[in-house]
């Protein structure tokens, strides 16, 4: 390597200083934490895992005790995947991991958008499934949306 080429290297440095990782509790947004752990430790970045609900399901009627209940329950569930990301994290000697649930939101990608842009995210690191056809299209609209849209970079994980 000439001289020139180790200054421009030098210069060019990429510095991440935060990391967001939105989960759905999937196997692919778990691997996508795994991922952004792994760039967090390296870089020594702080690391931001959230979670996105849309509200009730299409189809659901529920009364207000039972919404209550349902969001309850699926703060609960939500939480649980924190502590995993949590536990993932604790074994890469990352010692904090900011957490946050957004509840009856409008979009889910304008959330996560939203969210890196407040927090000045310098990559967003979001997984999807690798399907085809339809469910290809229904599965990957949301890391899709958040490539398009985002302000930083985004590395998609299968």
């Amino acid at each position: 390597m000439t001289m020139e080429a180790k200054v421009a290297s030098n210069n060019n440095k990429i510095h991440m200083k935060k990391i967001l990782v939105p989960v759905d509790g999937s196997e692919y947004s778990l691997t996508a934490a795994k991922y952004a752990i792994r760039i967090a430790k390296r870089e020594n970045a702080q690391l931001f895992c959230i979670h996105v609900m849309v509200g009730i399901p299409y189809g659901y009627t529920m009364s207000a005790s039972a919404t209550d209940q349902y969001f309850s329950d699926m703060e609960e569930k939500v939480e649980s995947w924190f502590d995993k990301v949590r536990y993932m994290a604790k074994h890469e000697c990352i010692p904090e991991l900011k957490t946050e649930i957004f509840t009856d939101v409008k979009s889910i990608i304008e959330s996560i958008i939203d969210y890196a842009t407040s927090k000045e995210v310098d990559l967003i690191v979001i997984g999807t499934r690798g399907r085809t056809g339809l469910k290809r299209f229904l599965t990957g609209s949301v890391a899709n949306g958040v490539v398009q849209h985002a302000h930083c970079s985004v590395m998609i994980i299968r």
